[in-house]
């Protein structure tokens, strides 16, 4: 292949995948906007990353729509479920860190909610991510990504340390934030889809790949 027709091609590759990331983030902030949607939006992402933009196949925009509908009313159930632990640790955290400020004792267990709430960020990206990848019922998927994101504290490490920093950068370049969904959508299906494979089945791992030789063929 000519060297020109190879750069030209990667430059294709590399717009396609930031057209796919800006309208992945425009449907995710309009289909969010109800806000108790933001689990079916935020499996949809993954579904779509995975799909269209890993292994090419299919378009975007079609891909998503599918896996949103697909997932509402399981992923919507599961927000629902996460939101809980979730609302209760920011209220903790809200209310300790006053007691911090006022120079309690009591304050000082604002860095173990903040912790714990860390942990709970780190569940929802295994937890739609999972119910993106895997057909499972609500509880299993809650069961399953809960035990993952304990048994490889590492990338949950570091999964919530790169979204922490991509949204601090996103307060001084505003117009980011529509990159933000399937920018850290990306980052989410490279690290999280080592951790899947770990508890997948040589029989299930070889069948993905030969279905996306098949399409790329």
């Amino acid at each position: 292949m000519p060297r020109g027709l190879n750069y030209d091609n990667k430059i294709l590759s590399i717009v396609n995948v930031a057209v796919d990331m800006l309208i992945l983030g425009i449907f995710w902030f309009v289909t969010s906007i109800p806000l108790v949607t933001i689990g079916a939006s935020t499996t949809a992402v993954y579904y779509t990353v995975n799909k269209c933009i890993r292994n090419k196949k299919s378009y975007a925009y079609v891909e998503y729509w599918k896996a949103f509908k697909s997932n509402f009313k399981k992923s919507t159930l599961a927000f629902i479920v996460w939101l809980i632990p979730a609302a209760f640790l920011v209220a903790d955290c809200m209310l300790m860190k006053q007691q911090l400020k006022a120079g309690t004792y009591l304050g000082m267990m604002y860095y173990f909610f903040l912790v714990l709430s860390g942990a709970v960020l780190a569940w929802a990206f295994y937890l739609f991510s999972y119910m993106a990848r895997f057909e499972c019922a609500v509880k299993e998927a809650l069961k399953k990504s809960l035990f993952m994101m304990l048994a490889n504290l590492g990338w949950s490490i570091l999964l919530v340390a790169v979204f922490l920093f991509i949204l601090f950068w996103c307060r001084d370049i505003l117009w980011l934030v529509v990159l933000f969904p399937g920018g850290f959508g990306c980052i989410k299906n490279y690290c999280l889809e080592r951790v899947f494979k770990k508890y997948m089945t040589p029989e299930d791992i070889a069948k993905e790949l030969e279905v996306n030789r098949t399409y790329a063929s």
